[in-house]
């Protein structure tokens, strides 16, 4: 089952409705308020369910639900997929976190551990 751990929140202003059961654990791009379509625009993970041009809380860094847009095993690192889902990285993403210590499922909701501050693109080297 997925937890959510200490968190560091930030508050921000939807652009589109986000207010979906889906939409939970989902990325968010801060420039437009959206769902993030890449780890590079992705600047936290949704806490809340706003309505669109309504305030809402993503989390910024800490220990957060994610939902999995595959198959995700324990400590993979992350990036995230044009649904906002998170997937598991390949060579020149975009790193936003690592999977927990649980596996997930495609469209499940798990626990992983996130630092969106200063996403940076991997290599060869990164797991």
């Amino acid at each position: 089952m997925a937890f959510q751990g200490p968190y560091i929140p930030f508050n921000f202003t939807a652009g589109e409705d986000l207010n979906k059961a889906a939409q939970e654990g989902i990325a968010i791009a801060l420039d437009d308020g959206k769902t993030a379509n890449n780890g590079q625009e992705a600047r936290g993970i949704l806490m809340s369910k706003p309505a669109n041009e309504q305030e809402g809380t993503i989390g910024l860094s800490g220990v957060m639900k994610y939902r999995a847009g595959g198959a995700v095993t324990a400590g993979q690192t992350l990036t995230v997929a044009t649904s906002g889902y998170f997937t598991v990285s390949a060579s020149g993403d975009y790193l936003v976190g690592h999977g927990g210590a649980t596996a997930a499922t495609s469209g499940s909701l798990s626990t992983g551990i996130f630092h969106f501050a200063n996403n940076y693109q991997s290599s060869s080297l990164d797991g």
